[in-house]
């Protein structure tokens, strides 16, 4: 009796505890994973920093406690793989978001699939993910979008008659290399110059004679933040002369500028999202994720840092509005909230296909300028004009 008691008097003490918190139940486990370490690394810690702020905004917001599980993929498919396997079948999460690279977020979310488990990400926009029609993959982002700014920029902007494209041989890269080529041939500017490197690839400069020697007036470079800084330190070394150079994805942040300094003046980069570009619809949003941002980490938030904390807030916000006030965050519940979206945020209007795929996302294109990134196209989103030509290390 006396230990039926104290059990119950204990029992009593963790409700009140747990009332006086102020949260509502139950908790939601949310699983997170990106590069924090190895070649990816750069990309995943701001993808993580926004996903931290998503979540701790939804806290204070619902009132609901969030239980949040990060790992480090370390820029490893199999880490990819374990990190997911560990979350979704050990730590029990109501849903996974994150993931920074094709090559890993495709094991990644086979694994969140066999653990039915809803995955959201904003690191992978390779086609052949989302042909596999999973019932768990939804993305914000994919390669359509890049791919139009580049190639759009570069016929509209720039009006210029010889591109070389060089391409970091991983699938994502290697797809949007040669979708971007297309278009630029389909719209008669040549392409004398298409060359594969192979990952870890620190000596750029036998492919970027060929682009001399071609005698291009562009080089876009699509590949991840080691393959610009190699790149741009190489072509300063010969003096490339090109009129611009051009890359996808993880140029402008703030690794990036600090990284580089002032040879990352002048580059372009694409992007979803820089300061200033929301759509009015989404201007209060958007001001205060920078508001939160600055205030956590003391410095402005890059559009992958956006990213996260988009794609943490409407995974968050689908769990919640999933499982409603009995708490039941089933992962069917929250995969038809996902489905139904259909709203107007930061990025645009966001929607879902029956692959998971974004409906209406559009890539932009930003210039770095003085340090910061200042969107150039498409002109309804531009919110600054190019200058061109112009290279950091001189060019033509």
């Amino acid at each position: 009796m006396k230990r039926w008691m104290v059990s119950k008097v204990w029992c009593a003490v963790l409700v009140g505890l747990w009332l006086g918190t102020g949260w509502a139940a139950p908790i939601i486990k949310l699983g997170a994973h990106a590069p924090q370490t190895g070649s990816l690394a750069k990309h995943g810690m701001e993808q993580i920093k926004g996903i931290r702020v998503g979540a701790e905004e939804f806290e204070k917001k619902y009132k609901i406690k969030i239980d949040l599980r990060v790992y480090d993929d370390e820029s490893d498919p199999q880490k990819a793989v374990a990190a997911v396997e560990k979350l979704a079948g050990m730590d029990k999460v109501n849903a996974i978001v994150g993931g920074y690279g094709s090559n890993l977020v495709g094991p990644a979310s086979e694994a969140a699939e066999r653990y039915d488990t809803p995955y959201l990400t904003t690191g992978a926009v390779d086609t052949k993910l989302s042909a596999k029609k999973f019932k768990n993959f939804f993305r914000l982002n994919n390669m359509q979008g890049y791919a139009a700014a580049q190639s759009g920029a570069i016929r509209e902007l720039f009006a210029v008659k010889k591109v070389g494209v060089l391409y970091n041989s991983l699938s994502a890269t290697t797809e949007i290399a040669e979708v971007v080529r297309d278009l630029l041939v389909k719209a008669g500017v040549e392409v004398p110059v298409f060359e594969k490197f192979e990952k870890g690839t620190t000596n750029y400069k036998p492919i970027l004679l060929k682009v001399r020697d071609a005698g291009c007036d562009v080089l876009l470079v699509e590949g991840y933040f080691p393959d610009y800084v190699g790149t741009i330190k190489d072509a300063k070394i010969l003096n490339l002369p090109v009129k611009a150079y051009m890359g996808a994805w993880g140029i402008g942040t703030p690794e990036f500028v600090r990284e580089l300094g002032p040879m990352s003046e002048y580059i372009y980069g694409t992007s979803i999202w820089e300061m200033g570009t929301a759509p009015k619809e989404a201007k209060q949003e958007e001001a205060e994720f920078v508001a939160l941002y600055k205030a956590k980490y003391k410095e402005e938030p890059s559009y992958i840092a956006m990213l996260g904390y988009l794609s943490t807030k409407y995974m968050l916000e689908a769990i919640q509005q999933g499982g409603g006030k009995s708490g039941d965050y089933g992962p069917e519940k929250t995969r038809t909230v996902l489905r139904a979206m259909d709203i107007v945020g930061s990025l645009g209007r966001v929607a879902f296909d029956e692959k998971g795929d974004p409906k209406y996302f559009s890539a932009i294109l930003f210039q770095t300028q003085k340090g910061n990134q200042v969107v150039v196209y498409p002109k309804d989103r531009a919110i600054g004009t190019i200058q061109f030509p112009a290279v950091p290390w001189g060019g033509k």
